[in-house]
């Protein structure tokens, strides 16, 4: 599958013989390979890095500390601050030193830290309304998942419908999308009508 290839694309992160079966740790092999790798060497802090983790790790705080004590920007002060964050950041990410999860964290620690913003501020960025609906929407996904509502609804519609029919498919999917489209927003909508697309076609 999709997720698969990307964890196994990078052959010098992953070796084909160590990437995981199971599609829960597939899904995380495909976001950090490098914590599946499991037959590289890891000669730094004990085994735990490879060594282009620690040397992401070093350029990073490098960087940090390059960019807050140098000021290398005088207009704003501030931005150093943030610029170094930024590297941080990206050095963390591009080299895998730690999941991604928990790098995406560092801007909201960081920044009340070194008086970039406020933390009620830095907060905002991560939780807002529609993050809380995109949320709500893929636990409704995964609902629906678990109990085959959209492959039953896509049989059912198959048997009544017919596969010699793709226009009365299509225009039941283009209705139900409508008539939701009426109360739901567009994400949301999607995201519910997703499942179901997939069900029929692979029921089809």
């Amino acid at each position: 599958g999709t997720a698969m290839q990307r964890a196994g694309s990078n052959l010098q992160l992953q070796r084909a013989s160590t990437l995981p079966t199971e599609s829960k740790e597939l899904r995380h092999a495909a976001t950090m390979p490098i914590t599946f790798d499991v037959a590289a060497e890891r000669p730094c802090c004990g085994g735990l890095w490879k060594t282009q983790q620690m040397f992401g790790f070093v350029l990073g705080l490098v960087a940090l500390l390059a960019l807050c004590l140098g000021r290398p920007v005088r207009t704003y002060p501030s931005a150093n601050d943030m610029l170094g964050v930024t590297a941080l950041c990206a050095c963390f990410w591009v080299f895998e030193v730690i999941p991604v999860y928990m790098t995406a964290l560092f801007p909201l620690v960081l920044m009340p830290f070194l008086k970039i913003t406020s933390s009620e501020i830095a907060a905002q960025a991560y939780w807002n309304w529609i993050s809380l609906l995109v949320v709500g929407m893929f636990l409704v996904d995964i609902a629906l998942e678990e109990v085959h509502l959209a492959r039953r609804v896509a049989l059912k519609l198959l048997l009544r419908v017919g596969v010699v029919h793709p226009a009365a498919l299509l225009a039941c999917f283009m209705g139900m999308c409508w008539v939701s489209s009426m109360f739901l927003n567009s994400i949301a909508v999607t995201l519910v009508m997703t499942p179901f697309a997939i069900g029929l076609l692979n029921a089809a």
